[in-house]
């Protein structure tokens, strides 16, 4: 295995643990916290719109979305097409992006200790192109 993509796997996993860590006290998973992350920072979207962005499928998208329908994190209304619903942050939604937008970028930025941002920026272009590459 190519030793960029061992380092990447090598990195990868202590900061999901870490990453989680963090989140878990909100009681969500990272994936329901990118959900919350995706319509704060995008606006309301439709599962499609999300399944669309992460290459993922729909019903994987509607999973998530549930359990933060329950968690009175996120509502949906009928979109403009009736058929398509529109998912929205609630006021609680909204709450936790903000206390853990924090606690994350404090977290992201001890990670890139000693990283200069030349470095933070030949790293961003090569995943760029590996996603470009990935993606043919």
């Amino acid at each position: 295995m190519n030793s960029m993509f061992s380092a990447f796997k090598f990195f990868n996993r202590p900061y999901t643990v870490r990453l989680q860590q963090l989140i878990a006290p909100y009681h969500v998973t990272e994936i329901q916290w990118a959900m919350v992350r995706y319509l704060y920072e995008m606006g309301p979207a439709t599962n499609s719109d999300i399944a669309s962005d992460w290459l993922v499928e729909k019903p994987s998208v509607t999973a998530i979305a549930q359990k933060l329908i329950d968690q009175k994190l996120i509502y949906v209304v009928p979109g403009v097409d009736k058929r398509k619903k529109v998912m929205h942050l609630t006021e609680e939604g909204i709450s936790i992006y903000q206390q853990l937008k924090g606690k994350i970028d404090i977290f992201h930025a001890s990670l890139l200790d000693g990283v200069t941002e030349e470095e933070s920026q030949i790293v961003k272009s090569v995943f760029t192109k590996l996603h470009q590459n990935i993606e043919r």
